[in-house]
């Protein structure tokens, strides 16, 4: 376990070496993001949404028999912990298994602490999807390449706090998209845009129904085979693959139809939360301006 003299804010993070224990990281806060939406929705899922803590991501309390209960996935001690406002608390270690193998014990963790629940057991927003249940490959878990992914997390959050101060508008609080498996902000014109084809399904409906600039963090997939940095604007206004941000290395990406910044270049640099900073401002402004949304939502982010 690192120590604070030798802590690595910015750790290699190489997806190939990663990939496996991704998999099965992104079923375990699918897991626990579903049960999330017995909550009152919020617009656009916010509600939805898994939060970082010092230790990796959480629930936050689920209304339950006139109580609640929390999940918190702790990637420093590497298990599940399960706790109640009764009084019960239960912890499941996290190690190479099968995603059948997890969600059994998921679900008996949670009847252990008596909250009895059934959830969907397809995983969504992912390729391919194979019901939790049936997915029985053993995945390997690498608990080193698990707490990097976590540092890379909370020094990302660390500088969108600051980028999402800025914003005067609609921006529901930073966090963890268990969906798509991103840290992400969001910052919404408040504009009803219609929601049709690619977008007309359950989950895009509801997310894509507002003009929108999303900007985050995710550790790579087989299209993009590395972790990166992203930013886009929805609607997708004309002239914005043309236009130069910050850093140098960032770059708009004609498959992914975002802007890119690769983490490698954010890691090996002088000035890794500058950069960082840099990138999500200037997309922002490059989406903003191209979209005509006004200067109205730009603030300092301090008291007045």
């Amino acid at each position: 376990m690192p120590t604070l003299s030798h802590y690595e804010a910015w750790p290699e993070l190489p997806y190939e070496q990663f990939k496996s224990t991704q998999y099965l990281l992104h079923r375990i806060t699918q897991a626990m993001g579903k049960l999330k939406l017995s909550a009152p929705f919020d617009p656009h899922w916010a509600s939805v949404a898994l939060w970082p803590t010092s230790l990796g991501v959480t629930t936050g309390p689920i209304y339950y028999a006139k109580g609640s209960y929390a999940i918190d996935l702790d990637l420093i001690s590497h298990q599940l912990v399960f706790t109640s406002s009764w009084g019960k608390r239960k912890n499941l270690k996290i190690e190479s298994m099968s995603v059948a193998e997890f969600i059994g014990a998921f679900l008996g963790a949670l009847s252990e602490i008596n909250v009895i629940v059934s959830i969907n057991l397809m995983p969504q927003e992912v390729p391919n999807p194979i019901s939790f249940d049936k997915d029985t490959k053993k995945r390997q878990y690498e608990p080193a390449l698990a707490s990097a992914w976590l540092r890379i997390l909370l020094s990302t959050y660390y500088v969108m706090q600051h980028y999402h101060s800025h914003f005067y508008g609609i921006t529901p609080s930073i966090g963890l998209m268990w969906g798509t498996f991103d840290l992400r902000d969001a910052r919404y014109k408040g504009v009803h845009v219609p929601t049709e084809g690619d977008n007309a399904g359950y989950i895009r409906r509801n997310a894509m129904d507002d003009a929108q600039v999303e900007a985050g963090w995710w550790s790579g997939n087989d299209q993009y085979p590395k972790p990166a940095y992203f930013s886009f604007i929805y609607p997708e206004p004309a002239g914005i693959a043309n236009v130069n941000i910050k850093p140098s290395k960032a770059r708009w990406d004609n498959t992914l139809r975002e802007f890119i910044l690769d983490y490698d270049d954010v890691r090996t640099s002088a000035t890794p939360e500058a950069d960082l900073l840099a990138f999500f401002e200037s997309a922002y402004e490059r989406e903003a301006e191209k979209a005509e949304w006004g200067k109205d939502f730009i603030v300092k982010g301090e008291p007045v």
